[in-house]
Order: structure tokens, then sequence, then C-alpha cells
């Protein structure tokens, strides 16, 4: 005991050795008037070298006549140390390396290890201060640290936590091996004991002015270790006290905390599992079914359902016989189930409700073993009717492009054989011609089919530059009037003075706009109108081509657009020649630029081609 000044005044109890000085430093006596109920600790000291440390700690005391003065008192780190390792081994199963305290530096206080307690090692950088670099870092202000993972002192990998003393400016550290944590959740409940421990000590560091106060808080310790214990992780202590005992609470509820996620963690990884599978399956574009050797179906989707008619709302859970209405799918499922294959590849041509076009779909079901027993028959499938339609339309362009091929070439070849022959000068001067108007027509399918090609693959080279479409329409009317002159057709053209510049390739435009102009002059009879009508919208430009032709029918007009088709629907079309790529390809520049082709049109009445071009 000393006076207000830091004088001795007298002793409660000393040993063989007098480990507090006489008088204390002005120091620590000016920090104890600044907070009189603050316990402090100075500088650890050792009696000699080899020895454990000495932990020196005061606080401010009244008494109650009024006399004040300083209360002082040494912890003997040797027993410390033999308090916590033996706290250790009745909360861990006999095993004594499972606690230790360290100061504010890192170094040792207490530990079972006697050899680095008196070597006073520190943990700076190791174990559960592995990422403390610097002891400018540490703080021990805070009530406690969220358990974390990390390799032990000893390269176990271990899961611990550590409680903060700041009456002592340190901090209990409590670990425990991770392969016991991860184990189960009841053999973690031992762990929490930790608790009783930090009571020990902070009763070990305050016994002498809190000694009457210790059972209370004590005993709800011991019953929030019982439950625990119990597995009941809902109980928590009154975290309002701001003593000790409130740093121990906080800790236990935030330990209690951690147990109840721990207990969750493999059945939310588990539900998680499952719930991340089924809404992949359920949320495919491809139709999925996994069905149970019962049977019974396990999981299906939206798509797998539309496709064969099943009701999704009562399917899962009840025989595939039963719920499936289609009976090649049935027929194939059961094949799986009686089969040796392990997986067998189908293929299915469906005509669902409410589309005119038959949907084509196509994938592989699988015998899904285990141990050799089966498990699941799991079936996928893929909607490959545009596939299909590709390989189809395929095989039809081979046959057009041969038989367009083949006519001209035919008339060449018999021509030039007349030719060979002998024949007048003006008759081979007339088939000369004929040779010569049937080369250019085959020179003219080859280059027309390999401008598509080049366009449709993005090798052919587009300019981007502003022009006006009014200019471009202008232009080709002007250079192409004399095909409707001679026919005797009236050409109205209908245009802004002006139109605001757009960004392109004017030539292309020029061609597109010429092949739809021609056409309306081509299949048209003499003495009639062609209207072309140019309009500016706020954000876009289109242009109209109306005739008063021989029109097109509506079957014709759903491939009016693809390679090699002409709508010979009338008599008349099949008169003139033509390749039918013509509007396949100016469809094709149309959309380059980023507009839209399209077409109406009534037999015998006429037809209006237009395209929009954004602004």
């Amino acid at each position: 005991m000393y006076d207000v000044e830091g004088n001795f005044v007298d002793a409660f109890a000393t040993t063989s050795q007098d480990n507090l000085p006489r008088p204390l430093p002005s120091a620590l006596v000016d920090s104890i008037r600044a907070v009189p109920d603050k316990v402090i600790r100075w500088h650890t000291t050792r009696i000699a070298e080899g020895q454990a440390p000495i932990i020196p700690i005061a606080m401010g005391y009244v008494r109650g006549d009024g006399t004040r003065g300083i209360l002082a008192c040494a912890l003997d780190g040797e027993e410390l140390s033999a308090f916590i390792t033996r706290a250790s081994q009745e909360s861990f199963s006999g095993k004594q390396d499972r606690m230790y305290i360290v100061d504010d530096s890192l170094r040792l206080l207490a530990s079972y290890d006697t050899v680095a307690l008196r070597k006073q090692s520190t943990l700076l950088g190791k174990g559960i201060f592995k990422e403390v670099k610097n002891v400018n870092q540490v703080s021990f202000n805070r009530d406690a640290v969220a358990s974390k993972e990390y390799v032990g002192l000893g390269g176990e990998q271990m899961v611990g936590t550590y409680i903060s003393i700041p009456e002592i400016q340190s901090a209990l550290v409590i670990e425990q091996p991770a392969s016991f944590v991860y184990r189960s959740v009841n053999e973690m409940r031992k762990s929490v004991l930790f608790a009783l421990v930090a009571v020990g000590t902070a009763a070990i560091v305050i016994s002498f002015a809190v000694a009457r106060q210790l059972s209370r808080p004590i005993n709800q310790l011991l019953e929030a270790s019982d439950r625990i214990a119990e597995q009941d992780f809902d109980y928590r202590l009154d975290e309002s006290r701001n003593d000790e005992f409130g740093i121990l609470f906080r800790g236990n509820n935030r330990v209690a905390g951690e147990l109840a996620r721990y207990e969750q963690m493999n059945l939310n990884k588990i539900v998680g599992t499952r719930n991340k599978l089924e809404s992949v399956v359920r949320q495919a574009s491809d139709g999925f079914i996994v069905i149970e050797p019962s049977r019974a179906i396990f999981v299906m989707n939206d798509v797998f359902a539309h496709w064969f008619g099943v009701d999704t709302a009562n399917a899962e859970g009840r025989s595939f016989l039963d719920a499936i209405p289609d009976y090649e799918m049935k027929k194939t499922i059961m094949d799986a189930f009686t089969g040796e294959e392990t997986h067998i590849p189908v293929q299915f041509t469906l005509q669902l409700v409410g589309e005119a076009n038959e949907t084509v779909v196509k994938g592989t079901f699988v015998r899904v073993m285990s141990d050799n027993t089966l498990t699941a028959i799991m079936g996928v499938l893929r909607d490959v009717t545009r596939e299909v339609a590709v390989d189809r339309m395929k095989t039809e362009l081979v046959s057009i492009v041969a038989h367009e091929l083949r006519s001209p070439l035919n008339t060449i070849r018999g021509f030039s054989d007349l030719i060979g022959k002998g024949l007048e000068e003006d008759e081979t001067k007339e088939f000369a011609s004929i040779i010569t108007s049937e080369a250019d027509r085959l020179n003219g399918v080859i280059t027309k089919f390999l401008d598509i090609n080049r366009i449709e693959s993005g090798r052919t080279d587009m300019r981007k530059i502003p022009f006006r479409i009014h200019e471009v329409v202008d232009g080709v009317v002007r250079v192409n009037m004399p095909l409707a002159e001679a026919k005797q057709m009236t050409v109205n053209v209908e245009s802004p003075l002006s139109t605001t510049p757009i960004v392109g390739d004017p030539d292309l435009i020029g061609q597109v706009f010429l092949n739809l102009f021609t056409n309306a002059v081509k299949y048209s009879d003499p003495g009639k109108t062609v209207r072309i009508e140019v309009q500016e919208g706020a954000t876009e430009m289109r242009v109209s081509v109306q005739d008063q032709g021989y029109g097109i029918s509506e079957s014709a007009k759903e491939k009016l657009f693809t390679k090699f088709f002409r709508a010979t629907d009338d008599e008349r079309v099949r008169q003139h020649i033509g390749t039918g790529l013509g509007l396949a390809f100016i469809k094709e520049i149309v959309e380059k630029h980023n507009g839209v082709m399209g077409v109406e049109s009534q037999i015998n009445v006429g037809s209006t081609f237009w395209f929009t071009l954004p602004k």
C-alpha cells in the first residue's frame, strides 16, 4: 500500500523477493491520479535472467474515512502460468497448451511452456497474430476478436480467439485444433469453458476489489456454459455490465453465436447445393428430367414439360408412366431402364400447341450408376429446330445453285457445238451473242452469290460516311428513268427538298434502291405508275417503292428474301430472267446498316417494298 505520492506505507503479503519498488515511479503515480478507478500495469520485469516475468499492477483507492492512497500488487508469471495450464487441462480434456496470456508487445506473460515464458518469446507475426507486423498495431481495447483460423506455433491448423484484458493491457488467447472445431458442434462445447478461465484470470487481477461480487456472474457464466453444452445457443448473458464480467459476457455471447453458426454450416451447405442445382436445372434453356429408380420423377424443368405436354404442378414425385402423356418419350425412358447402354441418343419431332412449324429436339438419356447400381435416369434435350432447318436449307441451296448454273452452261455448250460445226456468218454472230448473254447471266449469278457471302461474312468493305438519302434516290431515278420511259410508265417521287445526313455506304444503299426500282419497272405492265416516297422520322429514314405490278402471294412473301427464291405464282414473272439473289443481297446490305426491310403486296394489285435506316 502506498500514499498518494507513491511512498510505501504497508504490505498485505510479501514473498522472499520484494518485487514492488519503493517508492512507485512518478509517471505511474500521475496516471493513477488522472484515472483513480483504472487498473494499471506498468513495465513487466524479471527477477533475474531466465526467470518468469513479474506483472506489477496498481490502482487508486479511497477508504471510508476519506483516506486516499494507491494499492499495488505483483503477479508472479510462474503462478499465473500454472493456473492457465490447469484451466486449459480442465477445459480441453487434459490439453495444457490451449491457453496463454500475452502483453501489448505480444510477449508471453503466462504459458504452459516455461522455457518460452522465461525467454519472454514474442508472438509478433505468428499464430493468431500472424497479420500483426509491428507492435504499434497492437491494441487491446476491444472486448474480443471473432474466431479465426490460422497455423499455430506448432505448425498445426488452429481455430482461436482472444479476449482483451484492457486493465492490464493484455489478452487471453484461447485456441483449438481446427480438426476438433469442425468435427462436430458437440465436441466444440468444451471450448466455451474458456469463459471460466477468463473469470479466474479476472478474479486474480481484481480479486482484492471485487471478491464479494464474483459469485453471481460466475454462476451466470456456469449457467451459460451449461446451456451451450446442451446446444442451446440462443441463451445470452446481460452485456450491459461495465466491469470485467461485461467483457466476458460479451465474449461468451459471441462464442454462442459462432457455435450456432457452425451448427448450421453443414446443413446450409447441403441445402444451398441442392437449391443451386435445382435453380440451374429449372432455369436452363434445354429440357431436363431426372427419374429415380422407383420410376418417380425427381426433377423436371418447364422446358421439358412444355415440349411433352406435362403438367409441372403435379409431375414431380409421380411415376413418369402416369405424368408424361407422350408415348415415344415414355418408351424411350423405359428402354433406358431396361437396356444396358450408358448413353442413349434420342431425337423427337414435336408439333407443339399454337405453333405452325414442327419443333425438333435432340439429346441424350444417361443411366447414372453408383457401385454398379442404377441411381437415376437423366435426360437432357436441346431444341435443334434451327440447325435442322439450316441443314435443309444448305441442301436446297446446293440444288438451286446447281440448277441455276446448269441452265446457262447447257445453253453455252449447245451453241458452242453448233458454232463448231460451221454456220453462216449471221448465225454465228447471233449464236455468239446468245453465248455472251448466257455467260453474262452465269457471271451475274456467281457475282451476286459471292457478294452475298462477302456481306454475310463481314468481308465486304463498307464505308461509313455521311450522305443524304434523298440525293441517292434522286440520282438512281435520274440515271434509270429510260427503263420506265421505254414501257411508257409514270414515276412519281415524293421526297423532301433536304434530309438529315445519315452515316453509311451511299453506293451500297444506291444498289438497294436501284434493285427495288428496276424490279418495280420489270414486273409491271406498260403504262403503269411507280410511286417512290422518302420520309424522315424522328429516329429513322424510310424509303418505299410502290408499283402496280403482278403482286406476290402470302406464301411466297415468307421466302421472298431467301437466296435463289423467285415468286413465280404469276405466269408473267416466269417470262423475265432472274436469279432470285437480288432481294437477298439488298436485304443483307440494309441489315448491315442496322436497318429493316419489308414488303406489302396483293395479287394483281401491286407491291410496296420499303426499307428503313437509323439516323
